[in-house]
């Protein structure tokens, strides 16, 4: 049996295949995948089922659903906010209302790590907070926001993209990992966990404007 999870609370007796990245951000039975080491340079298509790796029992593997439903939530607000913002752009309405989308925090930030823990073995440097540290912070019911420093940011030059492109990438210091860098059409989150609680943490809150008509659509996190 592997399990990351097994020091956060007793495994069942059931190997199971956890996603690296949450396949429900995919619509297609495919999908194409650049990056990693083992491509040495190339775009491969293959399954969304078999990008996988056996590292949780059953029972830990079914709790990381509400995790993986809140990653599918923010990336199904970012295209909602996006067509809206479109069709006000292109309509002869000249005021608009305010429309909110909400993103539970906890467990985005949960989704986050375990996504961060599974992808692990690809990063060049290792990890600056034990895993098992990390797997009771996917776990526990510690509240995660103090412990983590969220950063919202959008390349220069970058358009937003409705597609279902995602990104993953470690963030490091000079020796280890110290979180993750997370693009979702066009949007860059990143996201840097910490042992103690810090006090510069703030969540993020992504706006969508209309020229000439002001904001159209937040994203809060909260």
């Amino acid at each position: 049996m592997k399990c990351w999870a097994s020091t956060v609370s007793e495994c069942c007796n059931t190997q199971s295949r956890e996603h690296y990245i949450t396949k429900g951000l995919f619509s297609g039975k495919h999908v194409e995948i650049s990056g990693a080491p083992f491509l040495n340079g190339e775009i491969k298509k293959v399954s969304k089922s078999s990008l996988t790796k056996k590292c949780l029992c059953s029972l830990h593997n079914s709790l990381l659903s509400p995790f993986d439903d809140e990653a599918i939530k923010f990336a199904q607000a970012m295209e909602h906010a996006n067509k809206l913002t479109i069709e006000r752009q292109n309509s002869n309405k000249k005021t608009i209302s305010l429309h909110r989308r909400y993103i539970d925090a906890e467990l985005f930030t949960r989704w986050a790590i375990k996504t961060y823990i599974g992808m692990l073995s690809f990063f060049p440097k290792p990890s600056k907070i034990d895993i098992n540290q990390l797997a009771e912070m996917v776990y526990g019911s510690k509240k995660l926001r103090k412990f983590v420093d969220y950063r919202v940011a959008m390349e220069s030059g970058d358009e937003f993209k409705v597609s279902e492109i995602v990104g993953i990438a470690p963030l490091m210091d000079s020796d280890f990992s110290v979180g993750l860098s997370i693009s979702i059409y066009g949007i860059i989150i990143q996201i840097i966990f910490h042992e103690a609680q810090i006090s510069t943490s703030k969540l993020p809150k992504i706006k969508f404007t209309v020229p000439n008509k002001g904001a159209s659509c937040f994203i809060v996190f909260k």
